[in-house]
């Protein structure tokens, strides 16, 4: 076998492997404390409205200097996530996209550039979170199982679609933290990176939280049983169900021009 450069071929006696290297890129302090906001906000762990710790408390938080803060609330502006309001009871709040036309179109033009990536994501998540749910019926500690029948509570006297989002995710991290697995964890976290901002263009449904809410408690009552067939199974209903309303939201997009409202 011969050994190359960057770029050139290993071959072997009926095989040859292409090895383009490339330049690693050091991401800088700044990106990284946004990436870090950034997640939360698309968790629906920082909801529409909520006001982002002090600049003082995050540069703790991340162990930066105030500056390498202030690029990364500049990065997260410029993506339209967060606004600065001046005042007495001024701060960096996380963007509504439900409140003004202008927040919205960014999120339906992103909607409608990202709708493979979206697609792909959901079919992903099927796969994914039908197997976090087996593996939590087998795994899964008293603790875990707490932190589950918690979320599900909260979702259940959630008083709108963001606070309801926010336990939602709660819960299905809760699900696959008691896989015991940080790869399905990882998995099932950028599954929901992708679906949150699309789920928060949905007009608000109480019949639609009471399905998911039904849903998940039977999805916690099969891992409380230690079935790991039938969480699967419930976990894979489950998310196949909001698939199908995501593909359904992914069309009429592309039928409607930017200026769609959300609570018609």
């Amino acid at each position: 076998m011969r050994a190359g450069a960057a770029g050139h071929e290993w071959r072997g006696q009926d095989i040859a492997v292409s090895a383009p290297f490339s330049a690693i890129e050091q991401q800088r302090a700044h990106e990284y404390v946004a990436d870090q906001i950034r997640r939360q906000i698309g968790l629906g762990l920082l909801g529409p409205g909520e006001a982002l710790p002090p600049e003082r408390e995050l540069a703790k938080l991340f162990g930066v200097g105030r500056v390498t803060v202030q690029l990364a609330v500049g990065l997260l502006e410029a993506d339209r996530l967060i606004q600065t309001r001046r005042g007495r009871s001024g701060g960096r709040f996380v963007v509504d996209a439900g409140q003004g036309t202008g927040a919205l179109d960014y999120r339906i033009i992103e909607a409608r550039r990202d709708a493979d990536l979206i697609i792909a994501s959901i079919e992903y998540r099927v796969i994914i979170e039908g197997a976090a749910a087996s593996m939590a019926a087998r795994l899964r500690r008293t603790a875990e199982l707490g932190a589950m029948e918690e979320a599900t509570r909260q979702t259940r006297i959630a008083r709108d679609d963001a606070e309801f989002t926010r336990y939602d995710t709660i819960f299905h991290l809760a699900v696959a933290r008691a896989s015991r697995n940080q790869f399905v964890l990882a998995a099932v976290e950028e599954a929901r990176l992708r679906l949150n901002p699309v789920l928060a263009l949905l007009p608000e449904s109480d019949l639609f939280h009471q399905i998911s809410n039904d849903e998940h408690a039977a999805i916690l009552e099969a891992i409380g049983a230690r079935d790991p067939e039938l969480a699967g199974a419930r976990a894979r209903a489950h998310v196949e169900r909001t698939a199908q309303t995501v593909r359904t939201l992914l069309t009429s997009l592309n039928r409607r021009p930017p200026s769609l409202k959300r609570h018609p």
